[in-house]
């Protein structure tokens, strides 16, 4: 199981409903982060996902305010904790530029090191279980979305199939789970024999901001779930295309085409805040469709457990 927490889900400035953009995956013990803005580390205290232990990397999707502005004060919420870990932070072209200002920035002298990488479409962060790809976005600016993917795990072990050949449960199950042949009243019994065939992992794919492209519509085929810009309502299609962005209409339709199992909008326009109803007004009917709001929770199950 897979948890994702929606930390910021506006747009452009802070409203007193949203926050801005800042996306937490919880996975297997760890925290990975995309964007941070600013507040963040407050947006983490209140969801009480914890500030320091777990979350080891950060990914930002570009150098607008309300996709970074939040690292200085994550960072010196993490040094008054009492961090010691690495930490490393990647993102687009001007990552090492801007990490070199935020380091010299007052009189904090952090405990711990910061490591960046700036990544270009393509490029690939290993981690343990798991890789993080960039890929490049349509936006005004030097762009990155990223895509989660688990590694395959191993087929349902079959029960059945094992006490048919005249197993029984206990250590040699484990072998053959391991991928060890074993040998029973001199027959080979081979994994293949009891094991299916492997499944594959949760996709998780984070746009930040961006015009619909076929980058993001490739990035984004059979996503488990795909988190896509949401800006603005399907009215504000030619000012979504002015400053590089995407109404709510034309992310479902690129997410839909694309086979994605779950969509979720965020960075919504401040816009908004008095009046909902035209965001709201595009999704209705579709039950594979989210609008997400500050805090929300959405846990993603393995895809044979859809």
């Amino acid at each position: 199981m897979l948890e994702i927490i929606f930390l910021g889900t506006g747009g452009s400035v802070p409203t007193t409903e949203k926050n801005t953009a800042a996306v937490m995956v919880r996975y297997d013990g760890r925290k990975i982060l995309f964007d941070c803005g600013e507040g963040t580390q407050k947006q983490m205290m209140i969801a009480k996902t914890g500030v320091n232990r777990g979350l080891n990397q950060i990914f930002i999707s570009h150098f607008h305010a309300d996709h970074f502005i939040g690292l200085p004060g994550l960072f010196q919420t993490m040094n008054f904790n009492g961090r010691e870990e690495d930490l490393f932070v990647y993102g687009p072209k001007h990552t090492k530029k801007f990490l070199a200002v935020v380091k010299n920035m007052g009189y904090c002298r952090f405990n711990f090191n910061i490591i960046y990488q700036e990544l270009m479409d393509g490029d690939c962060i290993e981690g343990d279980g798991y890789s993080i790809t960039a890929f490049d976005t349509d936006h005004n600016v030097p762009s990155l979305g990223y895509i989660f993917q688990e590694e395959d795990r191993p087929g349902r072990f079959n029960t059945d199939a094992a006490i048919s050949l005249g197993l029984k449960p206990g250590p040699l199950y484990s072998k053959l789970v391991s991928g060890e042949a074993i040998e029973v009243d001199g027959r080979i019994i081979l994994p293949t024999m009891v094991i299916g065939p492997p499944r594959r992992g949760i996709k998780i794919v984070y746009s930040g901001d961006t015009r619909p492209c076929e980058k993001l519509f490739n990035a984004v085929k059979n996503a488990d779930v795909a988190i896509l810009d949401g800006t603005f309502d399907g009215s504000l299609k030619d000012w979504a295309d002015q400053t590089r962005h995407s109404t709510i209409k034309e992310s479902i339709e690129l997410g839909l085409k694309a086979g994605v199992k779950k969509i979720v909008l965020t960075h919504t326009s401040p816009r908004y805040s008095a009046n909902k109803e035209p965001l709201y007004s595009d999704i209705r009917g579709l039950n594979n469709v989210v609008i997400a709001e500050d805090f929300l929770r959405l846990d993603v199950p393995y895809r044979d457990s859809f």
